[in-house]
């Protein structure tokens, strides 16, 4: 019951604020199985962990067959900040717990060696990404919910988190229900899913259908909606669950091509002029803000004036990384980026 009181409570807080971006935790932790605590097994399992940090920090899930990354890995106890062993669910269903090792790296020294090897990193302020999901059960056919179908929700949110992404699925309120139905998402009619969409103000919506075409058959057909485009595609697989990790992959493939800066990762100084800071909570509100993002390595305040402040930074991007990191975090507003990058803070 609690747990159930919670959720209702967490999602009435959820609707109260806009969606916008999600600053993702947990990027730089990673787990493995182990058979045993002995340092012979732990060192590959550190190795394991890391491939999958790699994962989230690049977007790309291949990044363990790229070339430089083998060196990377050779060594990956000298990135390691902590470890400790944990228990575990067996994924399969059996009652018997499996034994994990995690692992927290070094953010600093993770960043500074993918940048050494030239590779890119995906910021911590990924999009928001609204999930409307419906299944076939017989001739019924519903929506994922939290109330409903937990268990789907649960493996949709797992692997998301692998690629580091975090979901968020609607209330289906009687607001939600009176826009739209199961049969818009499983006809895939656009405009009641995006009408439905918009209290939310997520970055990206996403819908799926999936269904058991076959005794040893499951697919799921998806379609998502970034940056004005639209895209599909189908996944198909003998387990609902593959079925869904691979929807999910092929979504946070399409998203890191789209936000993971593909340019040099030399770094490059940038002038940022930002307006509309009126007082000394603004200032700060700005400064916190530009040290946070991950495309930025250092900020210096150049000069102030009456309403704003021009601050020196160093990019590992260039202006585009900076542009899109921006317009994610709904905290800074571009006004111009003609000869100078123009900014002006927005109140909230």
């Amino acid at each position: 019951m609690k747990f159930r009181i919670s959720i209702i409570i967490c999602l009435f807080i959820f609707v109260a604020q806009p969606a916008y971006a999600i600053k993702v935790s947990g990027l730089y932790q990673g787990t493995a199985v182990v058979t045993d605590e002995s340092t012979a097994k732990r060192k590959p399992a550190i190795k394991q962990a890391l491939i999958k940090v790699l994962v989230k920090l690049t977007g790309d899930r291949n990044i363990s067959k790229s070339s430089g990354v083998s060196s990377l890995i050779e060594r990956p106890e000298r990135f390691v900040q902590q470890f400790r062993y944990q228990k575990a669910d067996n994924p399969e269903g059996s009652q018997i717990q499996r034994t994990e090792l995690w692992v927290q790296f070094d953010e600093t020294a993770v960043n500074e060696a993918l940048r050494s090897y030239g590779l890119n990193i995906w910021g911590k302020e990924r999009p928001s990404i609204l999930v409307w999901m419906a299944y076939e059960n017989g001739d019924t056919r519903s929506l994922v919910s939290f109330e409903e179908s937990p268990a789907y929700i649960g493996v949709l949110d797992k692997y998301a988190a692998a690629r580091g992404v975090s979901l968020l699925f609607p209330l289906l309120d009687l607001e939600d229900t009176s826009s739209m139905s199961v049969s818009d998402v499983w006809a895939g009619f656009k405009e009641p899913v995006l009408n439905a969409s918009s209290r939310y103000q997520s970055d990206v919506v996403i819908t799926g259908r999936l269904s058991q075409t076959l005794p040893t058959l499951w697919e799921s057909q998806w379609t998502a909606y970034i940056d004005n485009q639209e895209m599909s595609w189908t996944t198909q697989a003998d387990l609902a669950a593959i079925v869904l990790e691979e929807g999910i992959d092929e979504l946070v493939d399409r998203l890191a091509a789209q936000y993971v800066n593909s340019g040099p990762t030399n770094k490059e100084v940038i002038e940022l002029i930002v307006s509309d800071i009126n007082n000394l909570d603004g200032y700060a509100k700005t400064l916190s803000y530009l040290e946070s993002l991950q495309a930025i390595s250092d900020v210096q305040v150049k000069q102030v004036s009456a309403d704003e402040v021009t601050f020196e930074i160093i990019s590992h991007g260039g202006i585009a990384s900076i542009n899109q990191t921006i317009a994610l975090g709904k905290t800074l507003e571009l006004v111009s980026n003609s000869e100078q990058l123009n900014y002006r803070l927005i109140e909230r």
